[in-house]
């Protein structure tokens, strides 16, 4: 029985899965993880910094359809570089679809102008990113983790022990990767609030050494994932990539995991944002996704 004492230092925060978190380290056992399943999503994409052109400076131009323009030539060049690198994984028995997403092939990220030497016109820079999926050639679904490993390309996933859970249940979940990553991992409970679980105030790990199985939460984490109202569909979702991710603006909560306001569409597209202005050169993107259900307790 929990003394009076340490009843007062216990809070719950009640949004999704409710994180029950304790004023001292919880210590956690150190059984092994069980296999790692594939994801129950998975979205793929390749993001590419673009030097579109230079930005005219006649005062006669019209600047806005000139930007259109320019833009346009991004995204085709981005289109291309993708394709063409997509094209070179067949060697490995892998072949691909592109998405096409309400925006086209190819969305664009963010756009700078930058200035690349002294009395030089301002270029326009672009993020671009392309969606794609992966099949592997002889049977058409997603490769095997075998087949990625020898493509050299990420292969993230995110678990736990069983697909659905009851009311004040304890849930831990599990996160490898084939290849030195970043990362953050977040949760969408049942009414849509986004909880950011990983990197958080007290355990800042925001890189992941490849093979290593990783546990959430774990030592120096300082709450406990436990089911409680609302009950429903949790999803927990990890973006990886193998370049620094871009900050997210967030709200800090109690235990120390922080709080996003907007939706989990938005965080993803912020968490994209991985390539400094200037820079062309192309980083692969994950983002994979695990589902519970939660049940109440009979």
């Amino acid at each position: 029985m929990v003394s009076s004492f340490f009843r007062r230092y216990i809070v719950a925060l009640v949004i999704g899965i409710c994180f029950i978190f304790s004023p001292t380290t919880a210590v956690f056992a150190a059984s092994a993880p069980a296999a790692a399943p594939p994801p129950d999503t998975e979205t793929r994409s390749l993001i590419l910094g673009i030097n579109t052109g230079t930005e005219p400076a006649a005062a006669n131009t019209d600047r806005k359809k000139t930007l259109a323009g320019l833009l346009n030539r991004g995204r085709q060049t981005a289109l291309e570089k993708t394709r063409n690198r997509l094209l070179g994984l067949g060697k490995f028995g892998l072949d691909f679809d592109l998405v096409r997403t309400p925006v086209g092939f190819v969305q664009i990220l963010q756009q700078q102008e930058t200035l690349p030497g002294k009395g030089e016109p301002p270029h326009i820079w672009i993020e671009a990113e392309t969606v794609f999926v992966l099949k592997d050639k002889k049977t058409g679904k997603r490769p095997d983790a075998a087949l990625l490993d020898r493509a050299d390309l990420l292969d993230v996933r995110i678990w736990t022990d069983r697909k659905e859970y009851k009311e004040e249940e304890s849930v831990t979940l599990y996160l490898q990767g084939n290849r030195d990553f970043y990362g953050k991992v977040i949760q969408i409970d049942a009414k849509g609030t986004v909880l950011q679980l990983l990197p958080n105030n007290y355990r800042q790990i925001s890189s992941f050494e490849k093979e290593k199985s990783y546990r959430i939460p774990d030592e120096g984490d300082r709450y406990q994932l436990t089911v409680q109202p609302p009950l429903g569909t949790i999803r927990f979702i990890v973006y990886a990539t193998r370049l620094p991710m871009s900050q997210v603006n967030l709200q800090s909560t109690t235990g120390g995991i922080f709080k996003y306001r907007a939706s989990a569409k938005a965080f993803g597209r912020s968490v994209r944002r991985v390539i400094p202005a200037g820079e062309e050169q192309g980083v692969e993107f994950c983002e994979a996704t695990w589902v519970i259900k939660t049940v109440p307790r009979k």
